[in-house]
């Protein structure tokens, strides 16, 4: 089995994610035709191996559910993970005394209260007081899903406190102590870095990213640097590097130094944040190790296929955690690359460039899953940096600990000062190139045509191995352009009416992405002034984390129209993250002679950016793509809701009407101005509420379906219950994004199509 070590990860991997798709199995096929030409009997063993981690992960699942009723207010336990506080939030794992983990939220009233928080320490005993609450499933299929992530965590409550946790020292176990330093690390940086060192510091010792600057963590992330932040087998190489060559230097045998290597690396492990990345690096040099000190030749691929299995039978879910997912691929994919590949190459710059294409190559379907973009950057930043960020910064950042560890404040100082200045100017360089948005966009694939990309990477680096590497990349390049071309191929057109809670965002796309159009984008108004303590390190907003990743995730690159129906935040706020991430040619406003300051923001960015501004008017008609659009009214009143644009479309066998936030006085012109205002679907007006929908604004659009863009929960109450027994009395089907979250009407051109809840909510 020595060399074939890799078959039982790669079945387990399978069998365990056949529980949610039949997409597995064509993989399994695949190997199972490899070994059957290789040999007959590692077939049957692989075809066990499915089996069997198909069974353990259906046992896992069945298994993963809460012993908790939901009604619960007061629970005990302890505190299970690092405290972390945001603003005015607090959050942290919590294992109460039944063994079952919850996830703890507490939104601090002070900044007093704040400081007292920071002493709370894990291992901490505590009794809470609060709500229990389900997860959301999101309501945006590209919305990172929360619910199912805590699920793979073992978690099935959110535990809103209602009062400040009453928390108390607790006898400390061996994970507990560990825990504890990770965290007093932590506090350390926090407290005596400098500040642009904190959030690299932290991420390279601990795994920690909590300290970031969220534009600089948006560059590493968008330029496709992500990975030199993760605690790898770079960091775990250079610690047992360090502690090898002390050891050896003082009088250890090589042997004694394996032994202790064995023993330190799940030591390590812990403090570094136990990602599945640094999981990997340490398992497979405990491995490797141990294979040393019997005096054999370590076979990497069986390290690399021990640290899989190991991590697999302990957390089957942890397949679907991406780190897991890119750190075994490229790992695997640079392993059996070692030998076919790299030894024709002989300078350290060429096998650093090859290394790196490498990696590109083969983690570009689990890139494009994940993000739906890759970065032209990518490659070369990567070629530049690592040498850096692996000679200088990651030994330097080593280097500061072992001066905090010893007190020698003074050469702390003094170093951390020369390296805080060396990081920012990277870091500012970063973050100025990220704006130019030097990346491709693909949109989210179709699972059957990320396994064909994935077996078209695998004939690429076979055309690499055997011949060269021009004629690889060329035939790289061809299947990257094949799936770039996908959207523009896509017969299929759609009206989404996106979950961005209180506000609205409708992105209508043709089949052959003929024409985009988004009305509106989304918004969270900010009530009061925050002070200082309050703000979290990254504000959420609606346009960079909802809209944005939508259109991306639809492989839309250009919007030929941005229709803002009012400039009401909860309508337009959304507007400048769009700008800066999507090429827009044309916005429309409405008819009002005074703009709202996020109008005008909007206006100077639109003019930089090169996008043409036009003023509603009732004469604007078009036709595209076998559809048809008119403004049917923009009245140019003071008050913002009836002065909302009102779009009328004909798409997908559909009369469409858009109202806005129209109220009385915008529904009596509309009717009156308009003789014909029939319309299929309705999009109700001001979310719901009990000014607007009036039984004659109904009776007079005749829709068979009325849709309400409303937030979950919302302060207003929208819908109001009078609308909807309004509707309901008049028999008009009301679908509501705060029930089934984002609504898409999806059709071929000429065809009526289907409707769909991203939460199937009836």
């Amino acid at each position: 089995m020595r060399g074939n070590l890799w078959l039982i990860p790669a079945s387990a991997m399978t069998g365990i994610t056949s529980n949610e798709s039949l997409y597995p199995i064509l993989f399994l096929s695949f190997l199972l035709i490899w070994c059957a030409r290789k040999a007959p009997r590692l077939s049957i063993f692989v075809l066990l191996t499915f089996i069997s981690f198909y069974t353990y992960a259906g046992v896992s699942d069945a298994r993963n559910n809460t012993h908790l009723s939901g009604k619960e207010s007061s629970i005990m336990g302890n505190v299970h993970s690092i405290p972390t506080i945001d603003g005015s939030k607090l959050s942290f794992e919590y294992k109460t005394i039944s063994n079952e983990k919850l996830m703890v939220v507490y939104y601090i009233s002070s900044k007093r209260e704040k400081e007292n928080l920071k002493s709370l320490k894990v291992g901490s005993s505590c009794t809470l007081s609060g709500a229990l609450e389900a997860p959301l499933a999101p309501g945006v299929s590209s919305q990172f899903n929360y619910k199912k992530h805590l699920q793979h965590q073992h978690i099935h409550w959110i535990y809103e406190l209602d009062q400040f946790p009453q928390c108390n020292p607790s006898p400390k176990s061996l994970g507990t102590l560990f825990q504890n330093i990770r965290q007093e690390i932590l506090v350390d940086i926090e407290k005596h870095y400098p500040d642009e060192l904190k959030g690299i510091s932290a991420s390279l010792l601990i795994g920690e990213r909590g300290l970031m600057d969220p534009d600089v963590e948006k560059a590493y992330r968008e330029l496709g640097l992500s990975h030199v932040l993760a605690v790898s087998g770079l960091h775990v190489g250079i610690v047992c590097g360090l502690v090898f060559w002390v050891l050896i230097r003082i009088g250890f045998t090589r042997e004694r130094v394996y032994e202790l290597l064995f023993f330190l690396c799940p030591i390590y492990m812990v403090i570094a944040g136990a990602a599945p990345s640094v999981v990997r690096a340490s398992i497979m040099m405990m491995f490797i190790s141990m294979i040393l000190r019997m005096k054999r030749s370590p076979n990497p691929l069986d390290a690399i296929s021990s640290a899989c299995v190991l991590l697999l039978i302990y957390d089957p879910f942890v397949v679907y955690h991406i780190g897991f997912q890119l750190s075994f691929l490229i790992t695997f994919a640079l392993i059996i690359s070692s030998k076919s590949i790299f030894h024709r190459y002989q300078t350290p710059f060429t096998q650093l460039f090859i290394v790196s294409l490498l990696a590109q190559v083969v983690s570009l379907p689990l890139i494009l899953f994940h993000f739906y973009e890759i970065s032209l950057l990518s490659l070369p930043l990567n070629i530049l940096y690592v040498p850096v960020i692996s000679v200088v910064i990651l030994p330097a950042v080593f280097g500061l600990a072992i001066l905090r560890l010893f007190h020698l404040t003074s050469i702390f100082q003094v170093c951390s000062a020369v390296l805080s200045f060396f990081v920012e100017i990277i870091h500012r360089v970063f973050v100025w190139l990220n704006q130019f948005n030097f990346s491709l966009i693909f949109g989210s694939p179709p699972m059957i045509v990320l396994i064909l990309v994935f077996i078209s990477t695998y004939l690429v680096l076979l055309i690499w191995e055997k011949k060269t590497v021009i004629k690889g990349m060329i035939a790289w390049v061809s299947v990257i352009f094949v799936i770039y071309m996908l959207p523009y191929m896509n017969p299929y057109g759609t009206v989404a009416f996106l979950d961005v809670g209180q506000g609205d965002c409708i992105i209508i796309t043709l089949p052959f992405q003929r024409q985009t159009i988004v009305i509106d984008t989304g918004g969270t108004p900010v009530f009061g002034e925050k002070e200082r303590w309050e703000q979290p390190q990254s504000q959420f907003d609606v346009g960079a984390d909802i809209v944005v990743p939508y259109l991306k995730s639809k492989g839309i690159r250009s919007i030929d129209l941005l229709l803002l129906t009012h400039g009401d935040f909860d309508h337009v706020g959304g507007t400048i993250a769009i700008l800066n991430e999507i090429s827009v040619k044309h916005i429309m406003l409405d008819r009002s002679d005074e703009q709202t300051n996020t109008e005008k923001e909007i206006m100077q960015l639109a003019n930089k950016k090169g996008s043409k501004m036009l003023k509603a008017s009732e004469e604007l008609k078009w036709n595209s793509g076998g559809a048809f659009f008119s403004i049917v009214q923009a009245l140019q009143v003071k008050e913002e809701n009836d002065g909302s644009i009102v779009l009328y479309a004909e798409l997908g066998k559909y009369r469409w009407l858009f109202l806005g936030d129209i109220e009385e006085v915008g529904e009596k012109e509309l009717l009156s101005s308009n003789d014909n205002i029939k319309a299929d679907i309705l999009k109700v007006g001001h979310h719901g509420s009990d000014s607007s929908s009036s039984e004659e604004l109904i009776r007079g659009v005749d829709p068979k379906i009325a849709v309400v863009s409303a937030g979950k929960d919302n302060r207003y109450g929208h819908p109001h219950p009078d609308v909807i027994a309004r509707f309901k009395e008049l028999g008009v089907k009301m679908m509501r994004t705060d029930e089934s979250g984002t609504i898409t009407y999806k059709f071929l051109l000429g065809k009526r199509g289907t409707w769909h809840g991203q939460r199937n909510e009836k």
